[in-house]
């Protein structure tokens, strides 16, 4: 067993032996190029970058712009909100103070049907009354008229 490993120990630094060389000789040193660029392509591609700033610029410029905006409208969206709350408090209130109002009222119209059927009621007694009274007024003029009679 112990042959087997040492065998497979072998080998293995022997494999990673070949690969080293193998890589030193294949490694061929980078050879340095030289570009050559035309004037006019670094001039364009100046431009191209220069231009291309610009837009950069105003499309910040814009940017803060539209931020500024949102700020504003966020500010006034707030302050609606703000306004619609109070609006929706003042609206309870009033709801309430109407169903108030409205109980009362209902009270007092319940009120003023009771105090029409007693006013009904003692009209109906007075004109009785007047009745008795002329009857009894009638009665006593013929009493009287009687009496001067005798």
């Amino acid at each position: 067993m112990s042959q087997k490993i040492a065998f497979y120990l072998l080998s293995i630094i022997a494999i990673f032996f070949i690969g080293y060389n193998y890589s030193q000789i294949n490694t061929e040193p980078v050879k340095p190029e030289i570009i050559t660029l035309n004037s006019n392509e670094v001039e364009k591609h100046k431009s191209d970058i220069s231009s291309l700033q610009l837009q950069l610029e105003e499309l910040n410029n814009q940017l803060i712009l539209a931020l500024d905006e949102l700020k504003t409208t966020t500010q006034k969206l707030n302050l609606s909100s703000s306004k619609v709350q109070v609006l929706e408090g003042e609206l309870s209130s009033i709801q309430e103070a109407y169903k108030l109002i409205d109980v009362a009222l209902k009270k007092s119209n319940t009120k003023l049907l009771e105090n029409e059927k007693t006013l009904l009621g003692l009209k109906d007694k007075l004109s009785n009354a007047k009745l008795d009274i002329q009857i009894i007024q009638f009665d006593l003029d013929i009493a009287e008229a009687f009496l001067r009679a005798k």
